[in-house]
């Protein structure tokens, strides 16, 4: 007997609209506000670098959500998941050098295609689908402690979140020099996030009670979530003043920003649940919020080419950066921009290569087509 559909959570679209929005706001801070060098662009990079972890978290809800108590074919899931992140990847990773950086010769390019490939560094946020198709390689290994965590949730997430703390203390305060022991490619190991993937998996298998613990919890999460706030900044400040290097500072691999990662992902959930009653009462509200989630994924490949070009223009018009109500103009003009783009590609036969997703005109005709790839697109695996 097949299991019985798994409700759609709608409260986490607000959760991915917000935390995408967050990753643009992030980088457009770092190339507008002067983010490497201005102490209150650190500051406010530092609140923003919760995205990681937050889209680590909902790829770990969205699969595990997806696969919970069903007899699950590893290989097909496998070759239905692969198929909707590798193409894009290696369509952007090839895209992304072959339109910023120049090289000496043909042959240059495609060794280093070839090495980025492998290493994630064709462009600044490939990381993330290489770190997904790590995951998805796990998911049986994954699987078996969410099988654990189902029995036992706070011993898994207490033995995560020492395990995560421990690692980044060690990301921060013990690598030194070029080799870094066993967290060499620290931004690229999927077991870098492991807490925030973790997490995800209890929430997902205990949804109905978490929902209502945090929708009955909303003053206490929101006055923990600043308080961690706090936590955070101070700790930026102290590692500024004590080191004088900004990116050391506003490291997202550091020990002050597990509480913070964690609590601002609990807080965007609590307000995901208010957008998600507000939505069954009018459906036809928040729309866009809706709308940027359903395109999270393009939006998180293509926003950097568009900012690039941004910073092209700007220079061209001799605009100098380094305030922030430029930042705030280049953010509202990502987001839109962005998801315009990827809206228009979406419509055409080609964007299951490129974004990662079936054209909407053969979605429409057949629902169940629109692809699922973790935290940033889910619309069949909750389902």
């Amino acid at each position: 007997m097949t299991p019985a559909k798994r409700p759609y959570v709608e409260a986490l679209d607000f959760v991915r609209a917000l935390t995408i929005c967050s990753v643009i706001a992030v980088h457009s801070t770092w190339f507008t506000a002067n983010g490497a060098t201005s102490v209150a662009a650190g500051a406010v990079s530092t609140l923003l670098h919760y995205t990681r972890e937050s889209f680590m978290a909902l790829t770990g809800f969205v699969l595990t959500y997806s696969v919970w108590q069903r007899k699950v074919k590893w290989m097909d899931f496998w070759r239905r998941r692969y198929q909707l992140v590798f193409f894009p990847y290696v369509v952007w990773s090839f895209l992304y050098p072959f339109v910023f950086q120049p090289f000496a010769s043909v042959g240059a390019f495609f060794k280093t295609f070839g090495w980025d490939l492998l290493t994630g560094q064709a462009w600044f946020h490939m990381y993330f689908l290489l770190i997904t198709m790590q995951f998805y390689l796990l998911m049986p290994l994954f699987m078996v402690v969410v099988g654990w965590a189902k029995k036992h949730p706070w011993r898994v997430l207490g033995g995560a979140g020492l395990f995560e703390v421990a690692l980044m203390a060690y990301d921060q305060y013990g690598i030194r020099g070029p080799v870094h022991g066993i967290n060499a490619y620290t931004t690229i190991e999927v077991w870098t996030y492991a807490l925030y993937l973790v997490m995800g998996g209890v929430a997902a298998v205990h949804w109905p009670t978490v929902r209502a613990w945090l929708s009955g919890h909303r003053r206490l999460v929101t006055a923990l979530a600043v308080a961690s706030a706090a936590l955070m900044l101070a700790a930026y400040f102290i590692q500024l003043s004590v080191s004088h290097q900004q990116m050391w500072a506003y490291s997202v691999l550091q020990p002050a920003m597990v509480p913070w990662s964690v609590l601002s992902i609990a807080l965007l959930t609590v307000w995901g649940i208010g957008y998600e009653e507000r939505r069954r009462a009018v459906p036809r509200h928040w729309q866009s919020i809706k709308r940027i989630a359903d395109l999270s994924f393009g939006i998180y490949l293509f926003h950097p080419m568009l900012l690039n070009w941004w910073m092209w223009i700007l220079g061209k018009a001799h605009i100098p950066s380094g305030s922030f109500w430029l930042d705030g103009l280049t953010v509202a003009m990502l987001i839109p921009g962005s998801a315009l783009v990827i809206a228009l590609i979406a419509r055409t036969p080609f964007s299951p290569y490129v974004i990662g997703r079936a054209a909407l005109a053969m979605r429409q005709r057949r629902p169940g087509l629109a692809p699922a790839l973790g935290g940033l697109q889910h619309r069949e695996s909750q389902t």
